[in-house]
């Protein structure tokens, strides 16, 4: 950050207000709007090694917590400890604070390390986590692992089946240690002394807006990550290194600003070079960044977003219909016009980085491309071949007569609108009955969990372990919701014993080329703990199903970044950009990179 009398270290004057001085402003009063006359330096802010970063949360009535209904998923994982982490390409690998987890069969033995503490000083141990879980079975309906605490720092969890590692890996050592017994273990009484179901109820409705505050997350010490909050108000606030932290002496930067930014827009702090770093695209932001930010890194998640496909209506059940949606819609456009990242041209279900690590490649350069340009003539040929006629008014119809009528639902975030008005008039000019919802925040996650749509604009998690799990109803996985391999079709109208090409990307194979298979068996080999070569045969044949049968439709692999203040800190050299993809809970690189100390003052200080 910024030293001299206008925030440059180089001393030489230049035009406006002091970033030092606007940053002792937003402490005292008023807001970054009114910050045009202040003159006056703070020596808590005004230093080299402050690192400067958004709160973009209102600051008096946010609550930290797993069940809070404001729990700032872009704030909480920098004051808790990471169970794990992901590493590109997906890899799960175990934090600091989780010392092993040993499988053998359906057993699965988690030990935490010592040492560890909450910043009021109270040990972390595995009765932390063992008080979430234990609060999650009343919260939640879905059943899970049952969970014993075998002592203060080891959970044994028992599955129903042995499952594959990183399956494992994602129930018992995901997220943070962000539970303290202190707070947690008496509303846990309170949950178990309810004695009736509506009593419960009303508990666990008290614990979703009586999670801790921030103001009481810093004076309990209810953190326990390497920066403790120490100061919270309405316009900032700031966290500083926990000297009893076991990394305490990796951290590199002792202390955070964290400006509050509900009334002053991300993209004016950015112009203006007041934070120091964050995720994503900078070319994604309004306006131009100030000179001493950069792009650090680029790279490609295993995430995205698709058109969830509810089979249930007539015509999506048909795979010619499906397909001609694809050749309507301008994916590359879509893409573009969203800042989404990279068009899907091989339709697997798996996002790109996940394709390369899973598939072979002999099977992934056969699958077919679908092109991402719009093809009306294509579509048009896809429609007629499934039994489809335009009537006089260039609509199309079954051989039944009936109008391709089709419901999309999208989000109300700007993006998903964008992207939603193009697939909405892209079918509409093609000939299709298209109607378009726009669902507001309060209805969102109703909606998508309950397929109330024809077709959907959604997430997705193109790792196979999420992608292809037939067992969850989730729209970020395939959503079939489906244990029995004897059950016929999906609550979605999707079918479990489906025909796969025998030649990987033959998508207009005979039906004597073609081999039956039943997605219930094939989730069962990939969940479960066979050898790598198994795994990846079940995960080809799951891909091949989906590049020829189009369950649902992707449109863009996710492309994202790392950019920051390389004028006033120093940033880890790596040999690869994906490397900076590494993050814990929340996926944000920049929060791993500060708790591990990678990220110094270029002062050297």
């Amino acid at each position: 950050m910024n030293t001299g009398a206008d925030g440059r270290r180089d001393g030489r004057k230049g035009a406006g207000v002091t970033r030092r001085e606007c940053l002792a402003a937003l402490g005292a009063a008023g807001t970054v709007g009114s910050l045009a006359g202040c003159t006056e330096a703070n020596d808590i802010v005004d230093s080299p090694e402050v690192f400067g970063y958004q709160f973009p949360y209102d600051s008096e009535t946010t609550h930290v917590g797993p069940w809070s209904t404001s729990d700032p998923v872009g704030f909480y994982p920098l004051i808790y400890e990471a169970r794990s982490y992901t590493a590109p390409p997906q890899d799960r690998q175990l934090g600091d604070v989780v010392e092993s987890v040993e499988t053998e069969g359906s057993t699965a033995t988690v030990t935490y390390a010592e040492g560890f503490t909450w910043w009021s000083g109270d040990p972390v141990t595995a009765r932390d986590t063992w008080v979430q879980e234990e609060i999650q079975s009343h919260v939640s309906s879905q059943s899970g692992p049952s969970v014993e605490l075998v002592d203060e720092y080891t959970l044994r969890y028992e599955f129903e089946r042995p499952l594959d590692r990183p399956l494992v890996l994602s129930e018992v050592a995901s997220g943070a240690v962000r539970t303290p017994v202190a707070f947690y273990e008496p509303w846990l009484d309170r949950i178990r002394d309810a004695g009736t179901d509506e009593r419960e109820s009303t508990v666990i409705e008290n614990l979703r807006t009586d999670s801790p505050g921030l103001e009481t997350l810093a004076d309990e010490g209810l953190g326990n990550g390497p920066y403790e909050l120490t100061e919270v108000s309405i316009n900032r606030l700031m966290l500083e290194r926990y000297d009893d932290h076991p990394r305490a002496a990796d951290v590199s930067i002792p202390r955070l600003w964290l400006p509050v930014v509900q009334e002053v827009s991300i993209e004016n702090l950015i112009k203006k070079g007041w934070l120091d770093g964050g995720s994503g695209m900078l070319g994604n932001e309004r306006g131009s960044p100030a000179a001493n930010l950069e792009q650090i890194a680029r790279y490609r998640t295993t995430s995205g977003v698709k058109l969830v496909v509810d089979w249930r209506n007539d015509h999506l059940a048909r795979r010619g219909v499906r397909r001609a949606i694809l050749a309507t819609i301008p994916v590359d456009d879509v893409a573009e016009v969203t800042n989404w990242g990279e068009p899907t041209e091989r339709q697997t279900g798996l996002a790109a980085p996940a394709g390369r690590q899973w598939l072979p490649a002999s099977v992934r350069e056969s699958l077919h491309r679908y092109p991402v340009e719009a093809d009306v003539e294509r579509a048009a040929e896809h429609m007629r071949a499934a039994g489809y006629t335009r009537d006089e008014n260039d609509m199309w119809r079954d051989s039944d007569g009936r109008r391709a009528r089709l419901n999309i639902g999208t989000p109300v975030w700007s993006d998903y609108v964008s992207a939603g008005t193009m697939v909405e008039s892209s079918l509409s000019r093609f000939g299709f009955d298209v109607s378009i919802d726009r669902i507001p925040n309060t209805r969102i996650y109703y909606e998508v969990s309950n397929h109330t749509y024809d077709l959907t604009l959604w997430d997705f998690d193109g790792r196979p372990h999420r992608a292809y799990d037939v067992t969850s109803d989730g729209a970020t996985s395939i959503g079939y919701g489906v244990s029995d391999p004897a059950v016929e079709t999906s609550s979605q109208g999707k079918p479990v014993e489906v025909s796969v090409p025998e030649t990987p990307g033959d998508v207009d194979a005979p039906e004597s080329d073609r081999r039956t298979v039943n997605l219930v068996d094939t989730w069962r080999t990939i969940e479960g703990p066979t050898d790598r070569a198994a795994t990846v045969e079940a995960v080809s044949t799951f891909a091949t199903w989906w590049n020829d049968a189009l369950p649902d439709i992707y449109l863009n692999t996710e492309v994202t970044g790392l950019w920051g203040n390389t004028r006033d800190f120093a940033w880890p050299s790596y040999e690869t950009d994906s490397e900076y993809g590494t993050a814990g809970p929340g996926g944000n690189p920049v929060f791993h990179m500060l708790k591990r100390g990678t990220i110094d003052s270029s002062t050297g200080e």
